[in-house]
């Protein structure tokens, strides 16, 4: 695909302007508001696309990409713009802002939510809330639910309910060709198949249609900041926590700088259940050195707002995660801290970072066959992520880079530790990679394993031109794919 011209690209908009529908808003260079439409959540991942284009409805989207194709432009889609490869910003082409489109609705009597493609996940927590329900979401709410659906999506349910993608029921969304389709496991159901797990690579999803699920009480959660010091207390803990497995819980811990030469371990905690039964499973870390415990009763979807502010927008940022078998080694856990300090200690603008492990129950996501979706990082272990922030640009190159090294080094170590690895008779099956946690650059079996293949076939059949290449790669030259 090609950039657009600069004689083209004024051309190009009025043209827009002429088939879109009233509201629609074409952007270029020359309109008062480009820069504040290429902003990201990442600042480091922000290009200066030819024309950003926001649509209010299907045939928008399906016009845009029409015309795209056929002089041959690059697009990118953006949703939430949280993506740090810059895979929802575009150099010179034709970028399809989602932002007009965030209308929630909701189906109390069925349990089903619909959001439209541009819906956040604060969006979809309040719409459920309204009515005593909940969605299986993201655990920070400001993040798009296009791009963490299409990837699979984590969140504090996934105990008791699985994955965003199998509580997903169906999407409309607009193909490479144009055609406006639905896709469901009654219609197109390959498609169905790919968008769960692949879909960035196959269309822009106008609708999400997703089972919801009763919360008519308070859940139990919050966040702590522990002592540094108690980090073989909390890794024993941890530890223990996956193993009793409990499916209403969720703990995400890791490690925080509060300065150059300061840190500490910070830790998520949910329970949907009564206070005394959460207290109790989780006494063997409010029991530690803390120095801050903001812990409570509370509603469901405030859960989803308490780590957005570690997470705001408008700092560099470069994401990458990998995986970790349990029981997670004390002595890796200590030698992530390690890494992590050091880099802080030899760049302090970086002490906005963050490193984490997420022990979610994983029995629901065992549940699912590793072939029922292309999502392909079903197993018996956990993810681990890093998002780094800083602030000045000199420093791009080498934080980005100590992100991929610290990947692979514990992606190593996820391939060594689960050549024997087996947790209540369940081998460690699945890729060990969430394409999610940043994965552009990769794919092939590397990301969906087994389901490459099927992929692959389905690529061409939807996309063959691979109009959609911002997200997980299933076109490689060497295969004729």
């Amino acid at each position: 695909m090609a950039t657009i011209t600069d004689t083209k690209i004024e051309s190009l908009a009025n043209t827009l302007r002429k088939e879109l529908l009233h509201g629609a808003t074409v952007i270029t260079s020359k309109s008062e508001e480009y820069h504040e439409s290429i902003v990201r959540w990442s600042s480091a991942a922000e290009k200066r696309a030819a024309i950003i284009v926001f649509p209010v409805c299907a045939e928008d989207v399906s016009n845009v990409i029409k015309l795209a194709t056929s002089n041959r432009i690059e697009i990118a889609v953006c949703g939430g713009g949280h993506s740090t490869s810059g895979s929802s910003s575009t150099e010179g082409g034709i970028c399809i802002d989602m932002s007009k489109l965030r209308k929630v609705s909701v189906d109390p009597k069925a349990k089903i939510v619909v959001a439209e493609g541009g819906a956040l996940w604060v969006d979809v927590d309040k719409a459920a809330a309204e009515h005593e329900l909940a969605v299986v979401g993201g655990t920070v709410n400001t993040t798009g639910v296009g791009g963490l659906t299409l990837g699979g999506g984590y969140g504090y349910l996934v105990g008791e309910h699985g994955l965003v993608i199998d509580n997903l029921l169906e999407v409309q969304m607009v193909l490479a060709d144009g055609n406006i389709v639905i896709a469901s496991r009654h219609r197109e159901p390959k498609l169905f198949w790919a968008v769960r797990g692949a879909g960035a690579s196959f269309g822009v999803v106008l609708s999400f249609t997703f089972r919801a699920h009763e919360m008519n009480r308070p859940v139990w959660g919050g966040t702590l900041a522990i002592d540094i010091g108690e980090i073989d207390k909390v890794v024993e803990f941890a530890n223990f926590f996956l193993e009793k497995s409990d499916p209403k819980s969720a703990l995400i811990w890791g490690f925080k700088a509060l300065s150059a030469n300061t840190f500490c371990i910070v830790a998520a905690v949910f329970y949907n259940g009564p206070e005394p039964l959460a207290t109790d499973l989780f006494s063997g870390l409010i029991g530690l050195k803390l120095h801050e415990n903001f812990t409570g009763n509370r509603l469901y979807w405030t859960m989803n707002t308490l780590l957005n502010e570690d997470l705001k927008a408008g700092s560099r940022r470069s994401m990458k995660g990998s995986a970790f078998i349990s029981p997670l080694d004390l002595k890796f856990a200590k030698t992530c801290f390690e890494d992590f300090r050091n880099l802080i200690q030899k760049i302090p603008d970086a002490s906005m970072s963050i490193m984490v492990f997420e022990f979610l129950p994983f029995w629901k996501l065992l549940s699912f066959s590793q072939d029922c979706t292309a999502f392909a990082n079903r197993g018996a272990y956990g993810n681990l992520l890093w998002i780094m922030g800083w602030t000045k640009a000199e420093h791009d190159k080498e934080i980005r880079q100590w992100t991929q090294d610290m990947s692979s080094k514990s992606h190593q170590e996820f391939e060594k530790s689960r050549m024997t690895a087996r947790i209540g008779g369940v081998m460690a099956d699945g890729v060990g990679e969430y394409f999610n946690y940043d994965g552009i650059g990769v794919g092939g079996t590397q990301v969906f394993g087994d389901n490459f293949a099927q992929l692959q076939n389905l690529k061409k059949k939807y996309d063959p031109n691979n109009v959609f290449s911002k997200g997980p790669q299933l076109v490689f030259p060497n295969t004729g794919a």
